[in-house]
């Protein structure tokens, strides 16, 4: 025959013992990795092994009660389902955690005051100002990239900041803001955020 074809092991050349099981080990998984690779390369070219497989699973098949099969398998189901949410629900949480810990706390109320501010760069150091807020603990002063990833945070007691947070590259703009915290650390007024002037 000319071209492609697929030489078979005539089944009566099958040279494996009529008394060896290794297709029932195969099929049951009781076979050694290397000695189930083994097996399948001759099963692909031996019709009788191919078909001796082909009972073996559908005999395994027969003899496997359903309802138990369901109910194990369901149980089993459900339980790697409930540990996959459970997993889940933990890395949500701790995402939650992590994403508080780095976000400023939330506003006192909806009609917080707005603190007026200003500030300046001046080779590379930053200067800033605000107004005394009633009641307030502390202040956080924040600063931003373009994209608004804080590239600089401090608390002070005052109502001044000075900081060296270096040159912005070219076309780069800053913002910042400043944010007053009262006793138990949460905002209770804040600028706008504010494009940082170069001088």
């Amino acid at each position: 025959m000319s071209g492609n074809s697929i030489d078979r092991v005539d089944p009566m050349e099958c040279r494996r013992p009529a008394d060896d099981d290794v297709a029932g080990e195969y099929v049951a998984g009781r076979l050694s990795p290397r000695a189930a690779e083994e097996f399948e390369q001759h099963m692909f070219e031996c019709d009788a092994c191919a078909d001796e497989v082909a009972r073996a699973i559908e005999t395994r098949a027969a003899f496997r009660p359903p309802t138990r099969r369901v109910a194990g398998g369901g149980w089993r189901v459900g339980v790697a389902i409930a540990a996959t949410l459970g997993a889940v629900a933990l890395g949500l949480w701790q995402l939650q955690i992590h994403e508080a810990s780095l976000a400023p706390p939330p506003l006192r109320s909806a009609s917080a005051r707005e603190i007026r501010a200003a500030g300046q760069m001046s080779g590379g150091t930053f200067t800033a100002s605000w107004n005394a807020v009633r009641g307030a603990r502390s202040y956080r002063v924040q600063i931003f990239n373009s994209i608004g990833e804080p590239l600089a945070r401090s608390e002070t007691s005052g109502t001044t900041f000075r900081a060296s947070i270096g040159a912005a590259k070219a076309g780069e703009p800053r913002y910042w803001k400043v944010q007053a915290l009262d006793d138990d650390r949460v905002v209770m007024a804040s600028s706008p955020l504010i494009k940082i002037d170069t001088q």
